[in-house]
């Protein structure tokens, strides 16, 4: 195979050298860089769904071959473990139509193993009649040895069927994949381990990606009734335009949060997620029982909110010290003396602040790696002061 389709297929095996080229290689060539994040949305898309509606996907298997009457070889506990779950089966091939392709590509394959499975008992059997023929000295002592060659022979075909299911599942699971619904119309980005992307929507919201993480939205999101997006993983700083009609919901693995518009940052893992409220207000829920339990949280708010259980009750948080791993100062009504030591120890110069101007609150957010200067300038201006430099020293004074 292209060593260039090598690197899309096996990406999650990749060295960081050859990321780094398939990152090159996808920025490169737009198009393909658009059908890879497809693909890899309805990957991560379908294997979220069937872990939801079906867990464990050897009972998809079982079904399968149960519904050819193939049940032969089934032990009782895997009889018992299908009895249980038909119900749930059945559900999840009608929420996810594509497995009942799977199961008909199961049977399809199933069947091929019988043909090669009676293929294989004719030729021992042949064999077996061709050895019998042989004159054996022992021949009359070994024949009493035949029920257990038959026992073998059962055996022998229950461990073929053994190793038939496992190759199913792992079929079932790559089939899956295959006939999963097309969600070409989404579009996923993501950001490597220690690298930062912007994402600019339709509507004019934004939201800074802090890697490893992923992000998943849809189409129209200046138009759309509901603007949905998925953070399944990492970090994100979003700065969303207010919509009266159209609320903007960021769903996690563990919780969903509905704003109108408003900054506000998100911390998603595998089972927490952590909501950090800026401007605006926002509320947040359990992402599997969204209308049982939720917060709402004003700015200079966080809460917490882990897989099954309902938020933590907003907790005051440091916007700036909460919010540092999203490369911006984040600052909201700070006195503006708290704003000088800050800065002064972040960019190791020496900042003063005039008594006067020192309780003065401030809000504005800056990128960390802006020049002092402009930053400073930028404060002076709101407070409508001045910047003295003196030997490396800034210092904000009234203005004249």
């Amino acid at each position: 195979m292209d060593d260039r389709y090598d690197l899309l297929l096996f990406e999650d095996e990749l060295t960081p050298e050859r990321r780094a080229a398939l990152r090159e290689r996808l920025d490169e060539n737009p198009e393909l860089a658009e059908e890879w994040a497809r693909w890899r949305h309805v990957r991560t898309e379908l294997r979220h769904r069937l872990q939801e509606r079906l867990p464990d996907r050897r009972l998809l298997v079982l079904y399968a071959l149960e519904q050819e009457g193939r049940t032969g070889a089934f032990t009782l506990e895997e009889q018992d473990a299908l009895d249980a779950a038909r119900d749930d089966i059945a559900e999840a091939i009608e929420a996810v139509p594509a497995l009942e392709r799977v199961v008909e590509r199961i049977q399809d394959e199933c069947a091929d193993f019988e043909t090669v499975w009676a293929q294989h008992q004719e030729e021992a059997r042949v064999g077996a009649e061709a050895a019998e023929r042989r004159p054996r000295p022992d021949r009359d002592e070994r024949s009493p040895q035949r029920p257990a060659q038959s026992r073998e022979k059962k055996a022998g075909r229950r461990w073929a069927w053994r190793l038939t299911v496992a190759a199913l599942l792992i079929g079932a699971a790559v089939l899956a994949i295959f006939y999963g619904p097309g969600e070409a119309s989404r579009t996923t980005v993501t950001a490597e381990a220690d690298e930062q992307r912007v994402v600019e929507f339709e509507d004019g919201s934004t939201v800074r990606l802090v890697g490893a993480a992923t992000l998943t939205y849809g189409p129209g999101m200046s138009t759309a009734e509901d603007r949905h997006v998925k953070l399944a993983r990492g970090r994100a700083y979003f700065d969303v335009v207010r919509r009266d009609d159209a609320p903007f919901v960021v769903n996690t693995p563990a919780a969903r949060t509905e704003v109108l518009g408003t900054q506000f940052g998100v911390a998603a893992g595998s089972d927490t997620t952590e909501v950090v409220l800026v401007e605006g207000r926002v509320q947040v829920e359990p992402g599997d029982e969204a209308e049982s339990e939720s917060v709402v949280l004003s700015p200079g708010e966080r809460s917490t909110v882990r897989h099954g259980q309902a938020p933590s009750a907003p907790q005051p948080a440091d916007l700036t010290q909460a919010l540092n791993w999203t490369g911006l100062f984040v600052f909201r009504s700070v006195p503006t003396k708290t704003i000088a030591q800050r800065l002064g120890a972040h960019y190791g110069v020496s900042v003063t602040v005039a008594p006067a101007l020192a309780e003065e609150p401030v809000t504005g957010t800056f990128e960390r790696e802006q020049p002092v200067s402009q930053v400073f300038e930028t404060i002076a201006r709101t407070l409508g002061a001045e910047v003295r430099t003196e030997n490396g020293t800034y210092r904000l004074v009234p203005g004249s």
